[in-house]
């Protein structure tokens, strides 16, 4: 079933993208010369799809793509892999344009804004879960096997923000509208697995909820009907880059929709609760009729319940970040920062050098490591095509993109990401 209000909201995305893009791209074939563009502010248009993930390799899912028997050599590395216990999946895939204006007349202030639209994901378990679904639980009787924080979530954004911009510093304020379109999650805040040593006893709990961020109808003609059930936030984003007048140095921090979601009420609800527990199971003859299991003492105790959500609120999927970067010379450019949120399960810290052998080329490697993945290397490339404009391509993880391929093995993710920018002009 088409819902017209997704339709409507990417299209109506589409078309203020296009007119204000139309406004950058048509000047590329004039004069970088002209006043009006000498004023107007920086502006760029972002294209980038991501998947990062601690443990799961490239090459156990070349391994699982291509079938037959996963032993012990597959599995034993991602399970030794898990530290901290938990492993990780996640990413994104959007667009986004960043605009500024002229400053107001007699002004160093000038209107800015940006919009956009973003898929995110984030998949979590623990590390007692991958073993029980691959190895089972035969090599660990007696000890406590924990699922809580057990996860998975996904949402579609789409947010429009104004603002304004200090056309000298480059500071920057903005108002957002930010807009769920859809969204699913489902957890495990509870929930343990226990065989005692003699596999005479078991003692299990699991606590789970489910929640689909659109309206199921199932009255219809007894067919499901799915409509969604967009919810909206405020935010705010800024940029505050701070440059030494006597140093080559620069800093900057940057947050994005630092804000809440007002979550509208008939999403669609399941929370499930089940209980086990029986001591004193044999382990030969008839032990596993009616008649022993009783006799074992068997608990069980389940609770389902389904419904839908009421009003409530939640934090925005929203970022902070932090920049250093260091210029010893008009060739060369180091660089270090620090990202938080996007729903990363932890911070993403990085650290690279840039070389620039000309005013047209600039080249540069990074290594990052956190969010939801371990070490991985990135590199990207920019190309000054005309006095104030320039091509951006950035590429993390270049290895794990040839899939299906021996060299993919040993990564852990792969990201692309393509940056059509006019740079600020200089005041």
């Amino acid at each position: 079933m088409i819902d017209y209000r997704l339709v409507f909201s990417t299209a109506l995305l589409a078309l203020c993208s296009v007119g204000l893009h139309a406004h950058v791209l048509p000047e590329l074939a004039n004069s970088d010369s002209t006043k009006a563009d000498r004023l107007r502010g920086r502006a760029s248009l972002n294209f980038w799809a991501t998947q990062t993930g601690n443990v799961i390799s490239t090459g156990f899912l070349n391994n699982l793509a291509d079938g037959g028997f996963i032993d012990h050599d597959i599995l034993d590395p991602v399970l030794a892999s898990h530290q901290g216990g938990f492993g990780y999946v996640g990413g994104s895939v959007g667009w986004e344009k960043i605009w500024t204006a002229s400053p107001f007349k007699e002004s160093e202030l000038a209107l800015c804004g940006s919009m956009g639209s973003e898929a995110i994901y984030d998949v979590r378990w623990t590390d007692d879960m991958f073993e029980l679904l691959w190895y089972g639980n035969g090599g660990h009787t007696g000890r406590v096997d924990v699922f809580s924080g057990t996860g998975v979530r996904a949402g579609v954004f789409n947010r429009f923000a104004l603002g304004v911009e200090n056309s000298t510093t480059q500071q920057r304020f903005e108002v957002s509208v930010v807009q769920r379109l859809a969204g699913a999650e489902w957890s495990i805040p509870y929930g343990y697995f226990w065989v005692s040593e003699d596999a005479d006893s078991i003692d299990s709990y699991l606590q789970t909820e489910g929640r689909i961020h659109a309206l199921i109808d199932t009255t219809i003609s007894g067919d499901p009907s799915v409509s969604l059930l967009p919810s909206y936030g405020l935010g705010i984003s800024g940029r505050f880059p701070l440059a030494s007048e006597t140093l080559p140095i620069r800093f900057e921090i940057a947050f994005k929709d630092l804000g809440v979601l007002f979550e509208q009420e008939g999403s669609s609800v399941a929370w499930f609760q089940e209980g086990f527990s029986t001591t004193g199971l044999p382990l030969y003859g008839d032990s596993l009729s009616i008649e022993s299991l009783s006799n074992g003492d068997l608990l069980v105790d389940s609770l389902l319940l389904t419904g839908r959500s009421a009003k409530r609120m939640s934090l925005l999927p929203s970022r902070l970040s932090a920049e250093f970067v260091y210029e010893p010379s008009e060739k060369l450019m180091f660089n270090l920062s620090v990202k938080s949120g996007g729903w990363m399960p932890e911070l993403l810290y990085s650290a690279g050098m840039g070389w620039i052998p000309s005013d047209k080329i600039a080249l540069g490697i990074e290594g990052r490591y956190g969010g939801w993945g371990g070490f991985r290397s990135a590199v990207w490339a920019k190309w000054r095509y005309s006095k104030r404009r320039m091509l951006v391509v950035q590429v993390e993880s270049p290895l794990g993109l040839f899939f299906n391929k021996q060299i993919s093995n040993n990564t852990y993710g792969r990201g692309v990401t393509f940056s059509l920018a006019r740079i600020a002009p200089k005041r």
